[in-house]
């Protein structure tokens, strides 16, 4: 009775197995001929009259398992034959899709297709288009096929750029919070984001925008008379009273009484060469070169000190005589000598430069020897940019595809600190644990990046309601908006 039962047990189990197991049988000849890659048969069936449209494997079409299988002789033969080279899979995606996520990087199949009438605009139902499928192996062929066919990933870069801000903004807000002082990583570097998001369409927090850069303020307000008499009273101000201009800039704060101080100050650390140094390399990549010391100082009293001619041509001779060795030294370079109105011979020396650092993965890395990574990838991509790169080049195209192939889910970029630890950390929010600062700071520059690579438009409605102020702060902030501090123009 036991080994009846048992038996039972058995085909029971075998049954249920078996009903598991799903029926890989081809619903047509042709497709059994694709799946067993059996070219010659699947050839002779379509030209005897077999429909490339009948039938799925998997939920694909024919034309897809070619496509898929790089096929390119079928896939021509199918077009031929009325197949429909925009049919789509269970996911929306389409052959074209399929073609481009081939691991070679080939684009014989992308180009046929291109040719044949496939569409390269398609998106599928999570939003991607045939380039960001290429993409993800990284800049090939098929990638510049794409390209050339006006492919775009402008859906995937708002949909990226989107997840940044929000959590730029949420741990920005945090750090003020818990560290009670304002911070390049945290206030100045997403300020600048901030800012080039409202010009691509984005709707920031303007509120809290404002609160932060008033604190900023604020906090040096109490500061500065004593900054004055004693140039040592605040900590570098080369680096921390720059960015925090440049920062507030870019929120749109209007001049007054402290900003012109802050930068009276600032222009008190450039010597008689021309340069403003910076503290000994402690905080490296952000607080470790004079170089940066000096593009950064030079904007910063461009954007709010009184006339500086004469002191910012002094920075941009420095800048152009020294040789950068690190790629953040590079792109300050870039920056400052674009920023100063420099000869177009040396802006395009220094531009040259640090094209020549670009990776075969699209990216920068901070030194030779490190892995290529957001901060260095985003900044170059920004100076490039200032100093007339275009977004729509194969340079300013393959670095934003390696920060889309890198970029968290979270919204963030991993950035490993280098720096001692000379300050207690302070938890943001931000992703990374202790590398959660220079994270943040690499966020930014990746952000600001991608955000270049966007057209302009029209900022979203606010349906936030104005403080009663609202009017006369905007008449004020008018003389620091109509010039971008990324860009290399302003009051010189």
């Amino acid at each position: 009775m036991r080994v009846f039962a048992t038996a039972a047990v058995i085909l029971v189990l075998a049954g249920s197995l078996a009903a598991q197991i799903p029926d890989f049988t081809p619903q047509t000849a042709l497709i059994g001929a694709l799946l067993h890659d059996d070219r010659e048969e699947a050839a002779r069936l379509l030209r005897q009259g077999a429909d490339p449209n009948e039938g799925r494997f998997a939920g694909l079409p024919p034309v897809i398992l070619a496509a898929a299988r790089q096929q390119l002789e079928l896939v021509q033969l199918m077009a031929a034959k009325g197949g429909d080279l925009n049919v789509r899979d269970r996911s929306g995606s389409t052959a074209l899709m399929w073609a481009a996520a081939n691991d070679n990087g080939d684009a014989a199949m992308v180009d046929a297709l291109l040719v044949l009438g496939a569409d390269p605009f398609a998106a599928n139902q999570a939003g991607e288009t045939a380039l960001d499928w290429a993409a993800r192996r990284g800049e090939t062929a098929a990638v510049a096929a794409l390209r050339k066919a006006g492919g775009s990933s402008e859906g995937k870069m708002r949909s990226s750029a989107q997840k940044a801000l929000t959590l730029l903004q949420r741990s920005g807000a945090q750090f003020a919070t818990v560290s009670k002082c304002n911070s390049c990583h945290h206030q100045s570097l997403p300020q600048m984001a901030f800012a080039v998001a409202r010009t691509r369409g984005f709707d920031i927090d303007q509120a809290a925008e404002r609160q932060q850069v008033e604190s900023v303020i604020a906090q040096f307000e109490t500061a500065v008379a004593e900054g004055l008499r004693n140039r040592d009273r605040i900590p570098d101000p080369p680096i921390s009273l720059s960015y925090a201009l440049i920062g507030a800039a870019a929120a749109g704060h209007p001049r007054d009484e402290t900003t012109d101080a802050m930068a009276r100050i600032i222009a008190a650390w450039q010597d008689d060469t021309g340069r403003f140094h910076t503290l000994p390399p402690i905080r490296p990549p952000l607080e470790s070169s004079d170089m940066t010391a000096t593009a950064l100082s030079l904007r910063a009293i461009q954007l709010y000190g009184p006339p500086q001619e004469t002191r910012v041509a002094r920075a941009v001779e420095w800048l152009r005589s020294v040789k950068p060795h690190t790629t953040e030294e590079h792109a300050m370079q870039v920056l400052g000598l674009a920023w100063g109105h420099a000869r177009p011979h040396d802006v395009r020396k220094s531009m040259t430069s640090l094209l020549a650092l670009q990776r075969q993965d699209g990216g920068w890395g901070q030194l030779p020897a490190l892995e290529t990574d957001a901060y260095a990838t985003g900044q170059a991509l920004v100076a490039l940019h200032s100093a007339g790169l275009a977004v729509s080049g194969p340079q300013y195209q393959k670095g934003l595809g390696f920060l889309l192939r890198t970029q968290f889910p979270d919204g963030s970029w991993l950035v490993r600190t280098r720096a001692f630890p000379v300050q207690l950390p302070k938890d943001s929010g931000f992703p990374h644990g202790t590398h959660q600062w220079i994270s943040a700071a690499g966020t930014s520059w990746a952000t600001l990046a991608l955000l270049l690579g966007l057209p302009s438009q029209p900022p979203a409605l606010l349906t936030r309601e104005l403080p009663s102020n609202a009017a006369d702060r905007l008449r004020g902030h008018a003389e620091v908006r109509r010039q971008h501090p990324l860009r290399n123009s302003g009051r010189d």
